[in-house]
């Protein structure tokens, strides 16, 4: 039967653990690492640069969008009314189906501002990651092979 009097973290010592892993030091000081970090910093507001201009071109599209609804909505409104009865419901049948075609053209390109708009971003971001592993490993390596040549 499990002792459930016994301490959970008495069980796991963390110290003994992390001290085992033997995992290299490194020196947060070192300016390739504050450099690593800077650059880091600086691919973030790319990205949210590139994220920010996404969203203002979203919006701005989809203000045109409006205001071009609004304009035809007026337009249809005031053909439809000109007509006699007949010619204004094959009117208006034209108008929802060129309507629909608009919307669908309308959101294909809405879904194509936000795609370019998420892989700006990712690939800002993701080739900071990638460089940032590179430089991490450099750190590593030269703080390593200093440690080699100390000790000859």
């Amino acid at each position: 039967m499990f002792n459930t009097n016994t301490n959970f973290f008495e069980i796991f010592d963390v110290q003994k653990i992390l001290s085992a892993a033997k995992m290299p030091t490194v020196d947060v000081n070192s300016e390739a690492l504050i450099n690593s970090q800077k650059k880091t910093m600086e691919a973030f507001a790319s990205a949210s640069k590139a994220a920010f201009e996404g969203v203002s071109s979203f919006s701005k599209k989809q203000l045109e969008i409006l205001n071009n609804a609004i304009s035809s909505a007026k337009d249809a409104t005031a053909d439809l009314a000109k007509g006699n009865p007949q010619e204004s419901l094959v009117k208006s049948v034209e108008l929802v189906k060129s309507a629909i075609v608009q919307a669908q053209a309308n959101v294909a390109e809405l879904a194509k501002i936000n795609e370019k708009t998420a892989k700006e971003a990712f690939d800002i971001l993701n080739a900071r990651f990638l460089d940032g592993l590179t430089e991490i490993k450099n750190v590593i390596s030269e703080k390593k092979s200093a440690s080699a040549s100390v000790k000859n």
